[in-house]
């Protein structure tokens, strides 16, 4: 089985190299590591070409590209000059424990089914240290996961799940080749990259959950897709942005019914899950108590919405919250 790794770069000099490290030093090399470099201005390129000679690494390819692609169409360019029967999927800050692709691609190797699986993380901040998570009922893999249950070593996660949120960061998953062509197809640069390969991956019945931290997640300022500690309350107002909320669930729904109507699912379940971001996306157009009452009745508003977010959307009835973000946007 060809291993294929692709990693996009970007202003990443400061912990690039200890991720290379974790990537050479893995039990199962792969077979071909793609980076590309979306035009740093730090000294990123530098480090990946001075670490690639030192090591004599003739299988890795680093690129750069002419101008900034952003880390969606960046990761999609290189999915689509991978040639590996799985391909992973890196990050440029993270650290990844030495048997990662040996366990993944293992289960991969075993079970045809099989389309994506996604190891869990752990949160660590800038030095490496444990960022304690405080697990919230039916919660795993530090609070991205929700699920009923006790997991195994590997769990199939439903497309319903899938539907409402993404499970993992990308830099934990890996994906059979079979969804690649459907994914380069498909993928209209609305969703992370990451979640649309695990909606892909899902609809076929084949996106898995491995109970296992393979990933030492780093949490820091410049994260593009993470979590955010300690945001001050200027923060968490401009974050209670109606307007872009309502435009982000409408672009996901918008996504979904292209899938649906390619792959025609029409279980109970997803069908729910999209009538729940339905009736998300109808609140923040023009809240209303009804509106509110109706979004929090369905389960998976309980467990995709903290207490605080509960809060703001009831807030947003009285339009408290639309006055506090004018004031502070001002």
């Amino acid at each position: 089985m060809k291993i294929s790794l692709l990693m996009a770069t970007y202003n990443g000099e400061k912990y690039i190299v200890e991720q290379l490290k974790s990537i050479y030093n893995q039990t199962v090399n792969p077979d071909e590591v793609l980076i590309a470099d979306d035009v740093s201005n730090d000294r990123t390129v530098e480090l990946i070409e001075k670490f690639i000679e030192q090591h004599d690494l003739k299988n890795w390819k680093l690129m750069i590209n002419s101008s900034n692609k952003g880390y969606k169409k960046n990761f999609y360019d290189l999915i689509q000059q991978a040639t590996g029967d799985v391909i992973f999927l890196s990050d440029q800050d993270d650290v990844w424990e030495k048997n990662k692709i040996e366990l993944m691609t293992k289960e991969l190797e075993k079970n045809a089914k099989i389309k994506s699986i996604n190891a869990a993380v752990k949160y660590v901040d800038s030095e490496q240290s444990p960022i304690e998570v405080k697990l919230k009922p039916d919660f795993y893999n530090e609070n991205l996961l929700h699920y009923r249950g006790n997991l195994g070593f590997l769990t199939s996660i439903p497309l319903a799940s899938m539907i409402v949120a993404n499970i993992t960061p990308g830099c934990a998953m890996c994906f059979s080749k079979d969804i690649k062509e459907e994914f380069l197809e498909t993928y209209d640069f609305t969703l992370p990259h990451d979640w649309h390969l695990n909606l892909l991956a899902s609809i076929h019945g084949g996106c898995f959950f491995m109970n296992k931290v393979l990933v030492k997640y780093r949490i820091h300022a410049n994260n593009a897709i993470g979590t955010k500690y300690g945001s001050n309350l200027r923060e968490l107002i401009l974050n209670y942005d109606r307007t872009l909320r309502s435009i982000g669930i409408k672009e996901n729904l918008d996504i979904l019914e292209v899938l649906r109507e390619k792959y025609n699912f029409n279980d109970n379940s997803s069908l729910q899950a999209i009538n729940y971001l339905e009736t998300r996306y109808r609140f923040y157009k023009r809240p209303t108590i009804y509106k509110y009452f109706k979004m929090k009745s369905f389960p998976e508003y309980e467990y995709t919405t903290n207490k605080k977010g509960r809060l703001w959307d009831l807030l947003a009835v009285t339009r408290i919250t639309d006055l506090a973000f004018k004031i502070v946007k001002n």
